[in-house]
């Protein structure tokens, strides 16, 4: 090779780097639970496939492939470790550029990704074939196939080609291949997680309570249930790295500066990462709630295998149903805290916000004022609260003090209004004062009209978010197919997943009108031109019984409430993102000095943006007070942190100048998928408020990182 290639051998060879170390020791780990695992198999300790007349010194033709191919996969990975060990001059970019033989190592990789490949055709060969039956097959006759099962044999079918024609394409020196090879490889380790936690979930199955036996009395059992996804992950892992770290010496460079030129040799000599890893990394850096996205996939994941009913409609539309109230004030909170301020005052503004409707509603408070309509009265406090929400942003400009010190201020004094009105504890319901709740007529006419004109208004800014989106991903998968040395994998993911939740909002939204517009159509047409509704239902009651929706099973619950707030995404989605309101609220909160210099209001900034949080805490006060027609006197008590909480797991800073409308969707979407798979689990639920705090932690941590790296 050259003078280059002669300086890389003359490095010293018993020292490995350590990516180098580390994935030889991963590789001797494949070849221990691959000879573990076809010994047990071996001695009789698991059986596989059916041994029925079956002798157990016999073996079945499952149980004989089993052992063939975990003995030849382990001594595979000790022959790859060894050669990774004593091999470092071989390089996988000389391999594609330059047509020197396949290294031990890509040898590996590529067998491993093609038989990826190969079981994925399998399984779909053999859930289309009925041998492996999915889903729930209630009078469903052999020869039909459920939704589950045609979703698996697609999947598989297509996921399968992409593998093989990967491997296809590294023995063609095909150097795109080099990235999506580790796309393939990064996607089965996530499998293989998945697998194993399966595995881990189903271990007390091995030992029932009532049996007297403990785990380790079933080691057989737990080795079948933890080795394939084990397996698994080690060997796509071990692949993944493979791929994904530039070992040996890479093709040479442009003639530089002597030092820089040292440097850059001694960092590839050592084995350091590709520009592979650093994109991950990049891209995580380009997200703003990357640890939301993180954990909401981690979160959503884990509940799913832990228990099926987290999977149910009902489950999902409680975790959304019992948010509505934290998911409304988090938008609010996270263009404050872009802003750079943040509000402790919301828990009390929101307990004023529900005795002000209450009271009105009721005739209770103020004293003296006759039960007003609960239209006016919402109108009333939504005005009160706004105000309330003025004198905020109002003391914090006008005396420069922190708004932690002013908002901690505002907090007890809002929270002495309901606890004075609201005297000895008790609770303000709408049932002690009427009988029953406030109904209206509507003019269906106007509701065809309302819903038509929503309908408009969400197509105009979601054709903006969903092009803007798609854009984004198609520019990703662009460069991804381009650039041969440049791993996306990651960023194909996070776009894939921000458009996926974009598509998700806006299509239930879309699904709900359209079905509402139909009904009232129908309903019009058959000479009904008034629909009787309650104000309370139409707020926050469940769609399932309100007749302004069409049909939707009664025994899920998903509350009004949910359609709101999604409305209320799209809206500062766009607001955030596609405004310069949205451009000045950034840049206040990333340097309030700049902001100035370009002529922005800074206080006028900061001032609206305590309004705006005031008018969605109004709003949600009013929700909340609908769904339980009750206030009490510490409603909204703690609802400043959980939501801080949320916002942050969202990506937002509290120094300002960084957060999304999605990532805090995501954030409050945590809080209620932990609510809710916790109690599914069976884990005391007094540990939510601990396993909330970790997970902030670790969403902190994860979005610190990756800003460092983008800084």
């Amino acid at each position: 090779m050259s003078s280059y290639s002669s300086a890389t051998r003359a490095a010293p060879a018993t020292r490995q780097s350590n990516p180098t170390r580390f994935t030889i020791i991963i590789l001797f780990a494949v070849a221990l639970v691959s000879l573990l695992f076809a010994e047990q198999i071996a001695a009789g300790w698991i059986a596989l496939g059916d041994r029925i007349n079956i002798s157990r010194r016999d073996f079945n033709l499952t149980e004989i492939i089993a052992i063939i191919g975990t003995v030849l996969w382990g001594l595979f990975a000790l022959w790859t470790a060894f050669s990774l060990a004593r091999h470092r001059d071989q390089s996988i970019r000389d391999y594609f550029e330059n047509n020197t033989p396949m290294p031990p190592a890509l040898t590996f990789a590529t067998v491993s990704i093609g038989l990826i490949g190969a079981i994925c055709l399998l399984i779909a060969a053999q859930v289309l074939t009925g041998w492996v039956p999915l889903g729930a097959r209630t009078n469903i006759l052999r020869s039909d196939l459920n939704f589950v099962e045609w979703a698996t044999i697609i999947l598989g079918i297509i996921w399968g080609g992409l593998c093989l024609r990967t491997a296809l394409g590294f023995s063609r020196r095909e150097s795109p291949a080099w990235s999506w090879g580790q796309w393939a490889l990064f996607i089965m380790i996530v499998a293989g997680l998945i697998i194993f936690m399966s595995g881990v979930f189903d271990l007390p199955t091995l030992a029932p309570a009532r049996s007297g036996l403990s785990i380790s009395d079933n080691l057989s059992g737990v080795l079948l249930i933890l080795m394939p996804g084990l397996l698994l992950i080690l060997s796509a892992l071990a692949a993944y790295r493979i791929l994904a770290t530039e070992y040996g010496a890479p093709a040479p460079q442009k003639a530089i500066s002597g030092d820089l030129v040292q440097r850059a040799r001694a960092r590839d000599i050592a084995g350091k990462r590709s520009p592979a890893g650093q994109a991950i990394r990049n891209r995580l850096a380009k997200s703003p709630g990357a640890g939301a996205i993180i954990g909401f996939v981690a979160i959503f994941t884990l509940f799913s295998i832990a228990t099926d009913l987290f999977l149910e409609p009902t489950s999902l539309a409680s975790a959304l149903s019992n948010n509505v109230t934290r998911g409304l004030v988090a938008i609010g909170t996270t263009m404050l805290m872009i802003s750079g301020e943040f509000d402790l005052s919301v828990g009390s503004l929101l307990g004023v916000g529900g005795l002000m409707f209450m009271g009105l509603v009721t005739g209770v408070f103020p004293p003296g004022i006759p039960p007003v309509h609960p239209v006016f009265a919402a109108i009333i406090t939504i005005a009160f609260v706004c105000f309330l929400g003025f004198v905020n942003g109002f003391l914090l400009v006008k005396t420069q003090i922190p708004s932690f010190i002013v908002t901690l201020s505002t907090l007890l004094m809002y929270r002495g209004i309901p606890l004075v009105f609201i005297a000895g504890g008790r609770t303000l319901r709408y049932v002690d004062y009427f009988n029953e709740p406030p109904y209206t007529d509507i003019s269906r006419v106007l509701i065809i009209i309302v819903v038509a004109v929503l309908l408009i208004g969400l197509g105009l800014i979601s054709r903006t978010i969903l092009i803007d989106r798609i854009r984004q991903f198609r520019e990703t998968l662009s460069s991804y197919a381009t650039n041969d040395n440049d791993f996306r994998t990651l960023g194909l993911i996070f776009n894939f997943i921000v458009l996926a939740i974009n598509a998700f909002i806006v299509a239930t939204i879309v699904i709900l009108l359209v079905g509402s517009l139909l009904d009232q159509l129908n309903q019009l047409a058959q000479g009904s031109a008034y629909l009787t509704i309650s104000f309370f239902d139409l707020m926050n009651g469940r769609i399932g019984s309100l007749p302004i929706i069409g049909d939707v099973p009664q025994n899920i619950n998903l509350r009004m409430g949910v359609f709101w707030w999604f409305i209320a995404v799209i809206i500062f989605q766009f607001v955030l993102n596609q405004t310069r309101y949205g451009n000045a609220t950034f840049a206040v909160g990333g340097n309030a000095g700049a902001a100035r210099a370009q002529g922005i209001n800074v206080n006028r900034v900061k001032i609206t943006n305590y309004i705006l949080l005031a008018f969605l805490v109004a709003i949600a006060s009013i929700f909340d007070a609908s769904r339980l027609q009750s206030i009490d006197a510490l409603r909204g008590q703690g609802l400043e942190l959980e939501v801080i909480a949320a916002t942050v797991i969202g990506g937002a800073l509290l120094s300002g100048g960084y957060g999304s409308m999605i990532g805090a969707l995501l954030g409050v979407f945590i809080f209620g998928m932990m609510q809710t798979g916790l109690v599914l689990i069976g884990i005391d639920a007094r540990l939510f408020d601990a396993i909330i705090g970790l997970i902030i932690l670790v969403a902190v941590i994860i979005n610190n990182w990756s800003r460092r790296i983008k800084s």
